[in-house]
């Protein structure tokens, strides 16, 4: 995956100048010690998807983000396998 700001030659204080006043942090490098499981979702998550560790890690961030913001209350995250089952609770712990 390309970064399109950087192929086209554009700035991100070119690409943001009518965005809100709260601007998205610099990237940030650091290093991360996964667990065995982690190391298997990420493996299949990149198989899933054809993304890099790096993408796939920065969109489970952000998605698990989103989750967590929605299941604060009084909020709450449903799910449904099929479209004709029932919907079930999603906890996260």
């Amino acid at each position: 995956m390309t970064n399109s700001r950087a192929a086209s030659g554009t700035s991100d204080a070119d690409m943001d100048a009518d965005a809100p006043a709260t601007a998205v942090p610099q990237s940030e490098r650091v290093t991360v010690n996964l667990t065995g499981k982690a190391v298997q979702a990420l493996q299949r998550l990149q198989e899933q998807t054809g993304y890099n560790k790096t993408d796939c890690i920065n969109r489970a961030l952000i998605i698990a983000g989103e989750i967590e913001s929605m299941s604060r209350e009084p909020g709450a995250v449903y799910w449904r396998k099929t479209p004709d089952t029932d919907l079930m609770l999603v906890r996260f712990v």
